[in-house]
């Protein structure tokens, strides 16, 4: 039996119009109706988060790898993907009083430039990284094009555009977020600083480790020993790329300011 759809007056058969997309089945709205969309909604995201990142856990290479393919309905979306794990990280830490790696850069700026005779003011460069700090998922959104640009330029030999390199680094971040997340808790009643250094240093070294380790999994074409060769190539390059950038704007804020 034919349907006429209520957003677009197209007729159609089946659950969804074919025209505009929407559902067939559009309820009265109503207190009933609200708690179906909210419940439908929220287990939505929940399995699709979960089932993400179990796959990526599993088996990261080939995950991502098919989602570039066009597997992907039952994936959640790589930008929300690594958009809401953070948000989720950086509410938690500052819940918890414990910090995150952008607030450990403030504090080692602040004690370097104690120590040092610098004469280039960086105070714009103190704001920032605050700033930064205190909007971590925002961060992570910046900071993802800048590493994606330099896995592209390392792995450009690759049948991967750039655009798939952002993509490929989402799900990377993410699943670095989601296990610093599983960490936060454990580290929640830790309150020796030397103990607190120690677990972020084994999170950052984890971090890296985990991205050559889905790196290696998939640029599967590549031979095994060059993979890791030039994960440690994008490291280094997304280093370059921000020092110059730093480098450039203490030089314009020298001149002009």
């Amino acid at each position: 039996m034919s349907i006429t759809c209520k957003n677009c007056e197209n007729p159609f058969d089946g659950n969804y119009c074919n025209n505009c997309g929407q559902s067939a089945h559009t309820h009265e709205i109503n207190f009933k109706s609200i708690v179906h969309e909210i419940q439908h909604s929220l287990l939505h995201i929940d399995k699709g988060i979960l089932y993400t990142t179990k796959e990526l856990f599993l088996r990261p290479g080939q995950t991502i790898r098919d989602y570039l393919e066009g597997k992907r309905v039952r994936h959640f979306k790589p930008f929300a993907y690594i958009f809401i794990l953070s948000t989720i990280y950086a509410l938690l830490t500052k819940l918890s009083h414990k910090s995150t790696f952008l607030s450990d850069i403030l504090i080692g700026f602040n004690n370097g430039k104690a120590d040092g005779n610098s004469r280039i003011d960086f105070s714009w460069v103190e704001q920032t990284v605050q700033w930064m700090s205190n909007h971590y998922a925002y961060t992570i959104l910046f900071i993802l094009p800048i590493f994606s640009f330099a896995t592209y330029l390392s792995y450009y030999k690759s049948k991967y555009n750039y655009f798939q390199h952002l993509i490929l680094n989402s799900f990377v971040a993410g699943l670095r977020t989601a296990i610093n997340l599983i960490i936060l808790p454990f580290t929640y009643f830790v309150t020796d600083i030397r103990t607190n250094e120690y677990i972020d240093t084994t999170k950052t070294y984890l971090g890296v480790g985990l991205t050559i380790w889905i790196f290696y999994q998939f640029f599967n074409t590549i031979k095994p020993f060059k993979r890791v060769l030039l994960a440690i190539l994008s490291y280094i390059t997304m280093m370059v790329f921000i020092i110059l950038l730093i480098m450039s704007a203490a030089l314009i804020t020298k001149i002009f300011l």
